[in-house]
């Protein structure tokens, strides 16, 4: 019998709770150095990751623990990242700060995410005007990456037709069709 041809079982995701616990124990590192996919220990397999992100809007994260989200979705694909990186100015002239920094392995290619999570309705949408004018002056391609479902849609529509952008939903493919994996 070949090793193709061998059945692995494979115990069901875990429920959200789980998950988010798994979430919030893990060390995500990349802070001062990459975190090569190859080399990872993840708190969850691929499918939960993509439940985690599906379900996002039904529980309550900090920036920072929706932020470990994006990199999750990103090692999980195989994309080495760092977080909290230093990547040119702001629009004011000021130390421009990524959330995320994702890297191909295969090919060097790179792509900053800049997180913004919101919750409940607020004064959010105010700050995506901001962000997009940051995106473009970064040295290299980003992506804001947005979720909680607090943004108004009007804010998420303008928003989608200014700039790359996607909800965290829909991360998993964004970045397989822009690194082409």
């Amino acid at each position: 019998m070949t090793e193709s041809n061998v059945l692995q079982l494979v115990p069901p995701p875990r429920q959200l709770p789980e998950l988010i616990a798994a979430l919030r124990s893990w060390e995500p590192g990349g802070i001062g150095s990459w975190v090569l996919a190859a080399r990872a220990q993840l708190p969850v397999t691929v499918e939960e990751c993509r439940l985690l992100a599906q379900k996002i809007e039904t529980v309550e994260l900090s920036s920072l623990e929706f932020e470990r989200v994006i990199a999750l979705v990103g090692i999980s694909l195989g994309l080495d990242y760092r977080r909290r990186l230093t990547v040119g100015k702001t629009i004011y002239g000021k130390d421009r700060e990524v959330d995320v920094l994702f890297r191909d392995a295969r090919n060097g290619n790179r792509l900053a995410v800049e997180a913004k999570y919101q919750r409940v309705t607020g004064t959010a949408d105010e700050k995506l005007p901001y962000a997009v004018l940051n995106l473009a002056t970064l040295p290299l391609p980003g992506v804001i990456v947005y979720g909680g479902g607090g943004f108004h849609q009007g804010a998420l529509h303008w928003l989608c037709a200014n700039t790359r952008a996607t909800d965290i939903c829909r991360l998993a493919d964004w970045l397989t069709v822009f690194f082409a994996l």
